[in-house]
Parts: C-alpha cells; structure tokens; sequence
C-alpha cells in the first residue's frame, strides 16, 4: 500500500511540476499541456532506483524537476500521498508527517531507513550507502528537515531537498570506496537538538565518519552571483571543495566564513569534521523570509539550489572515490573568517509567535 500512495504521490508532483502557475512561467498553456504527460511519468521514475551506472561526474545527474517535486511536498505545495499535505514542519504533527515523506521516498529509491529516536518527539531520519567494497569510513551528507512552524521553504526545505537529491543519484556512482549516511536532523530550530545527540550516538558507537556536509538555507541568490557560503570547513575541506569545484568544472564563487549556529557545529563538538553550505547568509544576501510565514516554496531559487547540489555531489563523489586531497594543505583558523548570528527559538510555538514579527525580529 506504501508503495501504491507513493507512486500516487509522484503522479500528482508531476502534475503540479507540468501545469502548476509560476513554476514554469515561459511555458505556454500549450506546451505545459504537451509536456504533462513526460512529466507525470518521470515523476514516477523519479521514486525509483537509478538501473544504469555512471563514472564519476554523478552530479550531471542532478535533475531540477525530481528537486521541484521533493520541495512542493517537503513545503506542502502539494500532497505527498492523496489527500495529505505537510501544512508546516514544527508541530508534533508535522514533523510526523515529514518524517513519512523522507523515509517513504527513501524506501521507494531502494533504502532501509533507520530512525533515532532520542527523546519523545524527538527523531532523526537517515539511511546509509555502502560502499562497493567493504570500509568501515563514513561521510555524512545531512540537513535539518524541521522549519520554524512554517512552510520553511528556504529554512530548511532547501538543505533536506538537497539531500534527498544527492541520496536519489548517489547510487549510481561506481567505485565507491566509503560509505555514505545521509541525515534528516530533527529540533535544529530549538537549537541543535537532534544533531547533537545523533553525533553523540555516533561518536559513542566508535563510527569513523572522516566529514560532515551540511546543508542549511540554499535557496536564495538575491543579487544572482551564484556565490556559496561554506562556514567553518574542518581540516581539508575547505581546500577540498575549492579543488572539486574546479576539477569538476562547476567554478561557483565560493566564500568561507566563521557562522555557526547550524548542524555542522554539533558534529564538530564530536571531533568530527564538518562544515555547512548555505546561501550569503553573512554576507548578507540571504532570504528576507528568515523565520517568517513568507518561507515558501515560490520564494525558492531551483537553479541556485541545484547548483550547490551538484557541489556538494561531486565533493562526496570525490570523497567516497578516495580522490586525494590538494598538497600543501594549510589549515586557516576559522576565527580569521567573518561570522553571521543565527537563532534558535525555546519552543515551536514560541517559534510560531512569531512568524509574522517584521523582518529582523524573530
């Protein structure tokens, strides 16, 4: 039945992704008529293991449209199975149903999903990749997928959209010499919660994850430079990232700052090291839907979103390839780099009190 409602889903994502207004706005009635049936069925694909392999340019396979489908469910544009939607991703209920979605399209690509249940109402989602010869490395590719009782289309549909993405075509990488998890952190918006006690459980388990990728609002590119925020790259990642970048030939601006506040700093309290992507948000060119009901999904840049997406797939590939890093490594302390507050609320309620305050006071 599972598998039914899912197939059901992708139908109407792909019906939505073909006809809905604003999605497409350089398609006519016409075309978007001529193209629903393509769309309906690739959305069906779209849920479904990948058959062929590819060498090692897996990010050529991130698809927008498959993108486009995750975020409209993720920030209840539309029903993930009939007649449900994911109205906002902070209450009980809520994160219940987010949870639903995550793990069902994760079955449906072909994983085993674990949940970690670390206090009531409290649960990470993650699955992992296995390598394709036996490793006990781990590189870890997460986003937190609770918002702040909204939509929370950039905070953070974006970072748990990238991640399913690159779950969705990892797969096909052959060679793969690490095995990957890939993470759906629970109560970051109370303040780390459920990143800090998962990297506490792993660390407790004696597991070797040799980096940490996460993915916190990646949606907006309000001056269209394409440039990406890494904060507090641990040992070579920073360098890492700048090598795969050019070798891959993606060439994004990429700028390194000192911001907190995220997913990644609960890892590296752990001693693993880590880093997180976003948009400008110390530069300043960041969402001004931040903690606000306008977090929606029409506020979403796809193509900015997809772009770190193929950044962080082709690091990971390169990792999980055992891809040396660049000679000459010299480690910069993260203090030299600008840094950005972000904020935490005590509760998802107190969190939704404020949904409507005027921009800057959450």
């Amino acid at each position: 039945m599972k598998t039914k409602q899912f197939v059901l889903a992708a139908l109407s994502l792909g019906l939505f992704i073909s006809c809905a207004p604003g999605v497409n706005p350089s398609l006519s009635p016409n075309n978007q008529n001529r193209l629903q049936a393509q769309n309906n069925l690739s959305s069906q694909n779209a849920l479904r293991p990948a058959q062929r392999k590819v060498a090692n340019r897996v990010e050529q396979l991130v698809d927008v449209k498959r993108m486009e489908g995750y975020l409209a469910a993720l920030t209840g544009k539309v029903a993930f199975i009939p007649n449900t939607v994911i109205p906002e991703r902070g209450t009980v209920k809520g994160r219940a149903l987010t949870r639903q979605f995550i793990s069902g399209t994760l079955e449906n690509l072909g994983y085993k999903v674990e949940l970690h249940e670390y206090r009531k109402n409290g649960i990470n989602v993650f699955t992992r990749l296995m390598a394709d010869e036996p490793t006990d490395e781990y590189v870890l590719v997460g986003a937190h997928m609770d918002s702040v009782s909204n939509a929370g289309g950039d905070d953070n549909g974006s970072g748990s959209t990238a991640v399913l993405e690159i779950a969705s075509i990892m797969p096909q990488l052959q060679g793969r010499k690490v095995n990957i998890i890939f993470a759906w952190f629970d109560e970051e918006e109370l303040g780390l919660v459920g990143s800090t006690y998962l990297a506490k459980e792993f660390k407790k388990q004696g597991m070797k994850i040799s980096s940490v990728h996460s993915i916190d609002m990646l949606g907006w590119d309000g001056d269209g430079d394409g440039a990406i925020e890494l904060a507090r790259p641990d040992g070579i990642l920073w360098d890492y990232y700048k090598m795969v970048n050019q070798t891959h030939g993606l060439k994004l601006p990429l700028t390194r700052t000192n911001t907190g506040q995220s997913d990644h700093v609960a890892f590296h309290n752990q001693g693993f090291h880590s880093l997180c992507l976003s948009e400008e948000y110390t530069a300043n060119d960041t969402t001004p839907h931040y903690h606000r009901r306008t977090d929606t999904f029409e506020t979403i840049n796809l193509p900015f979103l997809a772009n770190g997406t193929r950044l962080v797939s082709a690091v990971v590939s390169d990792l999980a390839q055992k891809v040396p890093a660049p000679v000459n490594i010299q480690i910069v302390p993260h203090d030299r780099f600008p840094a950005r507050e972000r904020f935490f609320h005590q509760s998802y309620e107190e969190a939704a009190a404020h949904l409507d305050a005027p921009a800057g006071q959450h």
